[in-house]
């Protein structure tokens, strides 16, 4: 019995499902990581005896972003301050994704990353699932967190937390960098609340789109907020989160040349991540969610450019 046990073990974990990596982890090491809404000291570290190259993007809410590249040596560790990274995006805090990259800057195997937020927001790192160390996962420029090629994201999210107190994250993990003009991804985040007396509260929500970081007192865009002490009626509570599509919360824009509303960014379900300052979250269920990205490109030679406009002297 005790042979076969350890045997069946053994073949979860060379399929990936065994120790977490077939979900987000906020302890296990990865080919991808996301810091959400950091404001404090990102650091990041290569646990491996190669360099590695990484393709990051900085962001803010639904903002602009912009991307950076660099490399870690064997067994680097290098650190960033949010407060500089947010500055050019006019902001003070920011979110933060990176991960392996080749020459190519197409997305590789590299479970040798981890790193974390010395102050406050959310971190989670994210396994590749396929191939060999430096091999390439799926297509490149395109990061499928869908438990296949990479760890799963999350479903939703339970939230332990003090009423009233402290500011409650949340970042929809949809991102396209690749597109600058893309809808921004928007859901609604719905609450279910237990106060410390297992008494059920439902009717807490509110629309999110991108992302969102308010406290507790401020959350709900719905008539009742339980996180509030004087609705929840003790000093603790637990809360379970999910996403819903909701038309309530769709973005409506009015054309001048027709004269008429149209939702150019519908309400839809969505991957998420979440943090909260006085208390802890944790991930439950799955959820595929994608990033896309630019692959960089070499500029053209001058004389190929000089050449193709006729200006090379013969």
């Amino acid at each position: 019995m005790g042979n076969k046990f350890f045997m069946g073990v053994a073949a979860l974990a060379a399929a990936g499902s065994v120790f977490g990596a077939d979900r987000l982890s906020a302890t296990e090491k990865g080919s991808l990581l996301m810091f959400v809404n950091a404001n404090g000291t990102i650091h990041i570290s290569n646990d491996y005896p190669a360099d590695v190259q990484l393709q990051a993007y900085v962001t803010a809410g639904c903002g602009a972003s912009y991307d950076m590249g660099f490399s870690l040596t064997a067994n680097q560790i290098a650190a960033f301050d949010s407060y500089d990274l947010a500055m050019p995006l006019g902001a003070s805090d920011c979110s933060m994704y990176v991960w392996a990259v080749n020459n190519d800057n197409a997305q590789i195997r590299w479970n040798h990353l981890s790193g974390g937020i010395i102050g406050g927001g959310a971190y989670a790192s994210a396994a590749a699932l396929q191939g060999s160390n430096g091999d390439t996962v799926g297509v490149a420029g395109t990061i499928n967190m869908d438990g296949v090629e990479y760890s799963s994201a999350f479903n939703g999210y339970t939230v332990n937390f003090a009423a009233s107190t402290g500011e409650l994250a949340i970042d929809l993990l949809d991102h396209d960098f690749a597109d600058k003009n893309s809808d921004a991804p928007n859901t609604k985040i719905v609450a279910e609340i237990w106060n410390s007396n297992e008494v059920k509260f439902s009717g807490t929500s509110r629309c999110v789109e991108c992302a969102a970081m308010d406290s507790l007192d401020s959350w709900s865009d719905s008539a009742v907020n339980f996180f509030r002490s004087g609705s929840l009626g003790t000093q603790f509570g637990k809360a379970r989160l999910s996403t819903q599509a909701n038309g309530a919360c769709d973005i409506v824009k009015y054309i001048e040349e027709t004269n008429e509303y149209v939702v150019i960014n519908p309400s839809e379900e969505r991957a998420f991540m979440a943090s909260v300052s006085a208390g802890s979250a944790a991930g439950t269920g799955t959820r595929s969610a994608t990033i896309t990205y630019e692959l960089t490109s070499e500029p053209e030679e001058a004389g190929k450019v000089r050449k193709a406009f006729g200006l090379l002297r013969k």
